[in-house]
């Protein structure tokens, strides 16, 4: 079953999110990282199937993050989720290599939602 990396470092947020990866949605393990450094070591241990990064971390920027994975994981799903959601921001995240852009403020399910879509989960 599909493993999710969650990038963040709010804690209760990182916790928020597991709990919706964690509740029946098929994936087998949530991962989190607290920034960017351990994103890129926990990825690279245990090659997630998808990433679920938020814009702004404390050491480098979620943009910087996803161009990263993407050079060590070649075809690496990431998404990324922001409070500041703008057209501009999304074009940038898609230039360096993000999937899609989500909104921390809303609903959060269609992002679990789309998830499993790109992961292949029924």
């Amino acid at each position: 079953m599909p493993t999710v990396l969650i990038v963040n470092d709010d804690s209760a947020f990182r916790k928020q999110l597991s709990a919706l990866f964690d509740c029946g949605s098929g994936f087998d393990a949530c991962v989190e990282a607290q920034n960017g450094v351990e994103a890129l070591d926990k990825a690279k241990s245990l090659s997630p199937s998808i990433v679920v990064l938020d814009l702004l971390l404390p050491d480098m920027s979620g943009l910087e993050l996803a161009e990263k994975l993407k050079a060590n994981i070649r075809g690496l799903p990431i998404f990324m989720l922001t409070t500041e959601y703008s057209v501009m921001i999304e074009k940038t995240a898609l230039s360096c290599g993000v999937s899609a852009v989500f909104s921390k403020l809303g609903d959060l399910r269609p992002l679990v939602a789309n998830a499993r879509a790109v992961c292949g989960i029924k």
